[in-house]
């Protein structure tokens, strides 16, 4: 709900408004044909922070010199096909869209604008194609006073850094990731409260790797410091899965052997301790030499005599296998922290950012390029076949908007905030033109005129919760009155302008409900399917051989779930939420240990990963694959080898990860007890 602005968004309004001004006046000063584009560029790029405004500025600029030139070599070659422009145009916004939603970066902006750009020069001039290269500079023109005015006050007199903000969030976030992990070694098992806690860390994470892509643009001094933040992200962002995993063999130990578990409890205590003092600690050879300390500990406790039952061994030889992985992850990870925060000015920063390129869904993608192109062929159509004077606004309003809300779920409710933004919009430019301007005459006026609306419209585009009505009004009060020096105003051309700006929209809407309204539920269905197609690849053999480039994937699509539980059925991740992961990476070490096993015992395993990915795809009961994981133990467990000995404590993850409250499988007791495995 909108609340009354803050002091920082009203001074944020001032800045924009004052940007907007200072670029209707240069433009009215040049005779420019549409200085209101200048105007409402100003604040669809203004952003709180400077970082964000240049790189929406940037890409911006970018995108309307590509969609200009693509409108320049299209538009006179096709103007005497109405229909094969319409398909093109179409096609081209549909493509560009698409290929925005593929880039992650700040850089996905160029592509979406260089679609519905090409629309908005070459759609209103299709009767004087011959104006096409004069109009499309001087949409470059406009579209460039807009931004250099906005980077003016935002980002030069007046910037507000969100590198701050970004390395506060860190250390927040990292004090969080410790007390996560502290909280899963020695709190009692709350597996709502778990989840809750590892899903809002997901959410924060993935918020300041976004955050980091603004901030690269801001104050060359600190970009690169910050680009260790990429390194650090990937690297800790994997912990909460480690970290699940310890904590759920912590359980089963203790049911199984609580003798055993007691005897671990004081070195569990102390990795617990030390996860969260090393948050506050600084940086030198104390937290190294304690970490060195708690691996010696580790190699001591995996000597001692193993438990009786075989499953408690396993379990044992895994937990602490994984407590020396969380002890040597969490020191690299706060030395990553300590050359972000520059305590060690000597350490060379990375050339560039080396996270790999995350989770995309093909068909997501597909729909929404798909609907913002019938959005644009439809309202094409109906513009030519109703030869409406302003008709041209309904396609390019409709692949507007479908553009603008693309990377959302279900963009039906923003459409409708839109829509009721611009209505509104659309009576606050009538009261303009026809009540306020003729009363006025000269530009002081004319800016104490709109002062009102757009010092309050500025302050609600900075709350995120009404940022889509107002900025609708603030962009589309100026184009609707068709803004210009000198006052001219006709009021049928400005009702048929402003029912085609609404009607475009509209159009946006029924679109979307029909080819890209499936909500967020469908959206977690499909990132929980695609986490299962993953695990079948792996278990199949087919999956990719970077180890980082599939847990990437599944942590991206982790933090898109993270992100929707709050809208959608919990209980259907629950069943899920990071199993796949747990199981993929215990996968990929058996394939790595085939080779080290009895015949017996690699068959058994090789007969288990084909029912792993038999169930992963839905052809096989979830009992079938357990029978046969166990079979698979105790084919292990009974070879005696060191390499069969590893291989059965990474069947026994997958099986904790997949099977969390299976009864424990029969096992023949082992001989001995080889040394510990990471698995």
């Amino acid at each position: 709900m909108p609340r009354f602005p803050h002091l920082s968004e009203w001074a944020f309004s001032l800045r924009s408004f004052a940007a907007a001004m200072l670029a209707l006046l240069i433009a009215f000063s040049l005779d420019l044909p549409r200085p209101y584009w200048a105007m409402g560029t100003v604040y669809i790029v203004s952003q709180t922070f400077s970082g964000a405004m240049r790189a929406k500025a940037l890409w911006r600029l970018v995108g309307t010199v590509c969609g200009g030139a693509f409108a320049i070599v299209m538009l006179p070659a096709l103007v005497d096909a109405p229909l094969l422009l319409s398909l093109v145009m179409s096609g081209w916004i549909g493509l560009c869209l698409a290929a925005s939603l593929y880039d992650p970066t700040q850089r996905s902006y160029a592509f979406m604008l260089s679609g519905y750009t090409a629309a908005m020069i070459a759609f209103p001039i299709v009767d004087n194609p011959a104006s096409v290269f004069d109009t499309a500079i001087y949409r470059m023109i406009e579209i460039g006073l807009g931004i250099l005015c906005a980077y003016l006050m935002h980002g030069v007199l007046f910037p507000t850094h969100g590198t701050p903000r970004l390395l506060a969030g860190t250390r927040k976030w990292l004090a969080d990731l410790a007390g996560y992990g502290a909280d899963s070694l020695t709190a009692e098992h709350d597996p709502a409260r778990f989840s809750a806690d590892r899903r809002r860390i997901a959410r924060d994470g993935a918020a300041l790797a976004a955050l980091f892509q603004q901030a690269r643009y801001e104050a060359r001094g600190r970009n690169a410091q910050l680009l260790w933040l990429p390194r650090l992200h990937e690297h800790a962002r994997a912990l909460p899965t480690l970290m699940t995993a310890i904590g759920e063999r912590i359980r089963v130990l203790a049911e199984l052997d609580p003798e055993a578990a007691r005897a671990l409890r004081p070195l569990i205590d102390d990795i617990a301790a030390w996860l969260s003092q090393t948050i506050d600690l600084p940086a030198g050879p104390g937290r190294a030499l304690t970490a060195q300390r708690l691996e010696t500990r580790l190699e001591e406790a995996a000597r001692l005599p193993a438990p009786a039952d075989a499953w408690a061994a396993l379990v044992r030889e895994g937990l602490l296998s994984r407590l020396g992985e969380l002890v040597r992850d969490w020191r690299q990870t706060r030395l990553l922290t300590e050359r972000l925060l520059n305590e060690q000015p000597q350490e060379a920063a990375p050339s560039e950012a080396t996270r790999p390129p995350g989770h995309v869904d093909p068909l997501l993608v597909g729909l929404s390029g798909a609907a913002a192109a019938l959005a644009c062929l439809l309202g094409c159509l109906l513009w030519i076949g109703s030869g409406w004077a302003h008709g041209s606004s309904v396609p390019m309003m409709g692949a507007v908007a479908l553009c603008i809300f693309a990377q959302l779920d279900d963009p039906a409710p923003a459409l409708r905030k839109f829509i009721l933004g611009s209505a509104v919009a659309v009576l606050f430019a009538g009261l303009y033109l026809f009540a306020i301007l003729p009363a006025i005459d000269g530009f002081p006026l004319l800016v104490l005129a709109l002062a009102p609306l757009y010092l309050v419209a500025g302050a609600l585009i900075a709350q995120p919760a009404v940022m889509a009505q107002a900025l609708a009004v603030a962009v589309t009060v100026p184009t609707v009155m068709g803004l210009q020096e000198t006052y001219s105003a006709d009021f049928a051309n400005f009702v048929d302008g402003g029912l085609a700006t609404v009607l475009g929209l509209m159009l946006a809407l029924a679109i979307t409900r029909l080819v890209r309204s499936f909500g967020v539920a469908w959206r977690v269905r499909r990132l929980v399917a695609a986490d299962r197609r993953d695990l079948a690849r792996m278990a199949e053999g087919r999956a990719p051989a970077d180890l980082r480039l599939i847990m990437g994937v599944m942590l991206d699509r982790f933090e898109a779930l993270a992100a929707r539980l709050t809208a959608a059925d919990a209980q259907t991740v629950r069943l899920t939420e990071l199993a796949e992961l747990r199981a993929g990476l215990n996968v990929l070490r058996l394939r790595e240990r085939m080779a080290e096993l009895p015949p017996e015992a690699r068959a058994a395993t090789e007969s288990t990963l084909a029912a792993l990915a038999a169930e992963a795809r839905g052809r096989l009961p979830r009992e079938s694959l357990l029978q046969q994981m166990d079979a698979a133990l105790r084919a292990c467990t009974a070879a005696g080898t060191r390499g069969a000995r590893r291989a059965a404590v990474s069947l026994s993850g997958m099986r904790l990860a997949l099977f969390p409250d299976a009864a424990p499988p029969g096992m023949a007791i082992p001989d001995s007890t080889p040394g510990s495995t990471a698995a």
